[in-house]
C-alpha cells in the first residue's frame, strides 16, 4: 500500500487518530496532512500520524487516492470548492461530520463526476479537539457510520468499508436523511441543551458566585456547549427539522416533568426518573464494553492487507 495516497484534512484528534490507526497496517499508505493550524500538523508529525504535511490544500490533495475531511461542517463547502478541480480521476471523498444529508447534497453540486464521494460519521469520543488528544486504537470496536448517495460506484463504497475494517471499526450502512433523524437524538439535542443550560445560568445575576459551586455533574451535563459555533449553528439549520423535532419532544418532556413536580406527584416522578436512570445505565455499559458496534449489521472483514491497494483505479479496470 506504500504506492497509495490517503490525504487527511484536519490534524485533530479525529484525523491524527485515523492517521495513527492506518500507520499500524503493515504496509501502511502514504499518509499527507493538511491542518489550516501549522501547530497542529507539526504535532501530528511528531507522532508519527504523517509522512508529510502540506500547508497548501491543493498540493495536499492533488495526487490522493482518498481523502478524509476530518474538519468542522463550516470547514466542508469551502474546502470541496477548493479542490474540486485538481482531483484525480476516481479519487474517493468522505468526511467525519455528524450532520449527513447536507453534505452529501453539497458534494453532489460541488464535485465533479469523476470523484466518488460517501459520506462518513465515526462514533468515536476523543478526550478533546487537538492532536495532542489522538489514539491509534479510537476507531477499534466502534461504529463507523457511512451514507453513500444511491449513485455512488459500488466500488468507492466498498473501499470506505475496507478502510474502517483496517482501523478496527464496525461499518454501519445508513440513509443520510435516516442518519441525521438518529444523530440529531443523540448528539444534536444533547449540545442544544448544553447550550440551553449554559445560556440560562450564565445569565443569571449570580452566576459569578453560582459558577463556584458547579461541580463534575455541571461539567458533563455543560460538555455539549463546545466546538465552532459558525458549524453548530450551520448543522442546526441544514437539520433544522431534525433539530425542531428533537427541540419539541424535549419540550414536551420538560412539561410533563414540571406537571409532576407541580401536583408533588412524588411516586410517578420516581418512577420517570428510575426509567430514566435504566436506560442510561444500561446504554452506559454497552458504551464502556465497546458492544455497541455488535448491533451494527456484520461485513466480511478484510483478508489481506493489500485489499485496500486493490481497490483503487477501479474506474479505470
Amino acid at each position: 500500500m506504500s504506492d497509495v495516497t490517503i490525504t487527511i484534512i484536519g490534524a485533530g484528534a479525529v484525523g491524527t487518530s485515523l492517521g495513527l490507526a492506518l500507520k499500524q497496517l503493515n504496509d501502511p499508505p502514504h499518509l499527507i496532512g493538511h491542518d489550516k493550524n501549522p501547530d497542529h500538523t507539526r504535532q501530528a508529525m511528531k507522532m508519527g500520524a504523517f509522512d508529510r504535511a502540506d500547508w497548501n490544500l491543493i498540493r495536499a490533495c492533488e495526487e490522493a487516492d482518498l481523502i478524509i475531511l476530518a474538519i468542522p461542517m463550516a470547514g466542508i463547502r469551502p474546502t470541496l470548492e477548493a479542490i474540486a478541480a485538481d482531483l484525480k480521476p476516481d479519487a474517493v471523498i468522505s468526511d467525519t461530520a455528524q450532520t449527513k444529508a447536507a453534505i452529501v447534497r453539497m458534494a453532489q453540486t460541488l464535485l465533479p463526476d469523476t470523484v466518488h464521494f460517501v459520506g462518513g460519521n465515526p462514533i468515536v469520543s476523543p478526550a478533546g479537539s487537538g492532536p495532542q488528544h489522538a489514539r491509534a486504537d479510537l476507531f477499534q470496536r466502534t461504529l463507523y457510520c457511512l451514507t453513500p448517495a444511491p449513485t455512488v460506484a459500488p466500488e468507492a463504497v466498498k473501499l470506505l468499508e475496507d478502510m474502517v475494517g483496517l482501523i478496527g471499526a464496525t461499518p454501519f450502512y445508513l440513509d443520510p436523511v435516516e442518519h441525521d433523524g438518529m444523530v440529531g437524538g443523540v448528539a444534536g439535542l444533547p449540545t442544544l441543551l448544553s447550550l440551553t443550560l449554559m445560556r440560562s445560568l450564565s445569565a443569571a445575576p449570580n452566576w459569578r458566585e453560582m459558577r463556584r459551586l458547579a461541580g463534575g455533574l455541571f461539567e458533563q451535563v455543560s460538555a455539549g456547549a463546545a466546538g465552532d459555533p459558525d458549524s453548530l449553528a450551520e448543522a442546526f439549520v441544514q437539520d433544522r427539522a431534525n433539530t425542531l423535532r428533537w427541540l419539541q419532544t424535549a419540550l414536551q418532556t420538560l412539561q410533563t416533568l414540571q406537571k409532576m413536580v407541580e401536583g408533588e406527584e412524588t411516586e410517578l416522578l420516581a418512577q420517570w426518573i428510575e426509567e430514566a436512570v435504566t436506560a442510561r445505565f444500561d446504554w452506559q455499559q454497552d458504551f464502556a464494553e465497546r458492544r455497541l458496534s455488535e448491533l451494527a449489521p456484520k461485513s466480511e472483514r478484510v483478508k489481506k492487507r493489500s485489499m485496500l491497494k486493490d481497490m483503487f483505479g477501479f474506474g479505470r479496470r
